[in-house]
């Protein structure tokens, strides 16, 4: 069954500060935004409050979290122990007796679901060895002498939060007797919600429209590329660097990834938990230097710069399970890039080319080791025999096995017939000065958009680039498409009401 996945590109402004450094290694001690400045509220479902209820036997603790997002990180030190000693009579050994604590801290955090979703709680996440994290090896889902308890309460049960809606839970952490006073113990932890949706397409839809937001965002892109870059280590291919979030990946990844989808990668598909593993990489596909962007990896071994110029950012995104030995993985594809001058300066927001394509890829171990599991090869995968319709007029079918490579190169006449076509229908509508407002004005605006790949002939007539790949204009084909027929819809209204 051929499926189209629509995306809608999300123009974000700035609004996440991250803490993720190169490797984890570092953390910001503010994690919150503070002062006057106006901040749009960005899609998606995060914290926006905490309170302490109650400590019990707690020497002294500290507690703060992501701004828009539901990571928490805390610094908790219990009391120390005691110990005392008694004598039944004068001049004989005394009785050593040695009082342990556990230390307690309870909260209240309140989370808003700022998206069209449904979200429900799914549990916790948080990396055993994750770098400056002392107390994360230790965490449990109950309290133990040993263990530093996290326990999640909810009222009536409710873990569900409606889109608009905020929810409030009870969160206890507890430092066992086992555990050492005079310690600062350091956890972060990710409360994990994931969307409930009726279809596969929607969840692929909402991944897709929360990873523009992250490549359009300052802070959460620059974060992207600094966790890519810092895997390369001068003797890989830096085509093969990637960063995701799927089974045993290495902390820093997938803590990153985690963080940055901020819980739309956690899916509930019909009820079923379906949580969707992404591999994401920094490559040139389409071998052109001007769309993309550019990133320096350094060796820290011997101080080498490596660097890779007009690279997109690639999403491989499968919610099936990779727990097959040397199995196939049904994984999507989708690739993003960017517009830039002949100086190299960025001059558009990212957005998708080509469509999402439907293929499969083997299932490996997170480093690539066959006979493992829990991950997929990149480089490997092709696509499945499949025929994608961009608008009424115009669709084209993929051959199994197909690289993406292949994919995102090919020239395609009939697109650019296409174009062609659409771009004579939107100048005629343009220049009809009977009819105006916010129809013509979405067309005006797509078709100054298009004009990187059409040149105005002696009369002003636009004439499509031929040798376009088909990939870079199917963005530009389905907005051309959309903002045609709306106009024709409003204008059909009008002459109605005359």
């Amino acid at each position: 069954m051929t499926k189209r996945i629509s995306i809608i590109m999300y123009v974000a402004l700035s609004f996440m500060v991250l803490f993720i450094s190169i490797g984890y290694a570092s953390f910001t001690d503010d994690l919150t935004i503070r002062g006057s400045a106006e901040v749009e509220i960005p899609e998606g479902l995060f914290i926006t409050e905490i309170t302490t209820s109650s400590t019990t036997n707690i020497e002294h603790y500290t507690v703060d979290y992501l701004q828009y997002s539901t990571t928490v990180d805390t610094t908790i030190d219990k009391k120390n122990d005691t110990t005392s000693t008694t004598s039944s009579r004068p001049g004989r050994p005394g009785t050593t007796t040695t009082t342990t604590y556990e230390g307690k801290v309870v909260y209240k955090i309140t989370v808003f679901n700022n998206t069209k979703h449904e979200y429900a709680y799914r549990g916790l996440f948080y990396q055993t060895s994750l770098s400056g994290y002392n107390g994360n090896g230790y965490v449990s889902t109950s309290a133990s002498d040993a263990r530093i308890g996290v326990v999640v309460a909810f009222d009536k049960n409710d873990k569900v939060v409606g889109p608009g809606e905020t929810l409030t839970f009870t969160v206890t952490y507890t430092v066992g007797k086992g555990m050492d006073d005079d310690t600062d113990w350091k956890t972060l932890i990710n409360f994990q919600f994931g969307i409930n949706v009726d279809s596969e397409e929607a969840a692929i839809n909402a991944i897709h429209s929360k990873f523009l937001n992250i490549l359009n965002t300052s802070t959460t892109y620059q974060t992207l590329v600094d966790c890519i870059d810092d895997k390369f280590d001068g003797y890989q291919e830096w085509t093969s660097n990637y960063i995701g979030n799927v089974s045993n990946a290495v902390d820093a990844d997938s803590m990153a990834v985690e963080t940055l989808f901020a819980g739309q990668l956690n899916m509930i598909i019909n009820g079923e938990v379906r949580p969707a593993s992404v591999l994401i990489k920094h490559e040139n596909l389409d071998w052109n230097n001007y769309t993309g962007d550019d990133y320096i990896a350094r060796n820290e071994s011997n101080g080498g710069e490596f660097y890779g110029y007009g690279c997109e950012m690639t999403l491989y995104l499968t919610t099936d399970p990779l727990d097959v030995p040397n199995g196939l993985a049904p994984v999507y594809v989708t690739v993003f890039t960017c517009d830039r001058d002949y100086d190299g300066n960025i001059t558009s927001k990212w957005y998708q080319i080509g469509d999402t394509y439907i293929g499969k890829a083997n299932i490996v171990g997170y480093n690539g080791e066959y006979g493992g599991t829990g991950s997929f090869v990149t480089d490997n995968w092709i696509s499945d025999a499949e025929i994608y319709s961009p608008t009424n007029n115009f669709s084209y079918s993929v051959d199994q096995g197909t690289t993406i490579k292949t994919l995102v190169q090919v020239v395609d006449d009939k697109a650019i017939e296409e174009l062609q076509r659409l771009l004579i229908d939107a100048k005629e509508l343009i220049e009809d000065i009977r009819y105006a407002g916010i129809g013509i004005e979405m067309i005006e605006n797509e078709y100054a958009l298009a004009a990187r790949y059409y040149t105005l002939d002696y009369y002003g007539n636009p004439i499509a680039n031929q040798g376009t790949t088909r990939a870079q204009l199917l963005p530009t084909i389905r907005n051309l498409n959309y903002a045609i027929d709306e106009a024709r819809r409003i204008i059909d209204q009008l002459q109605s009401e005359q």
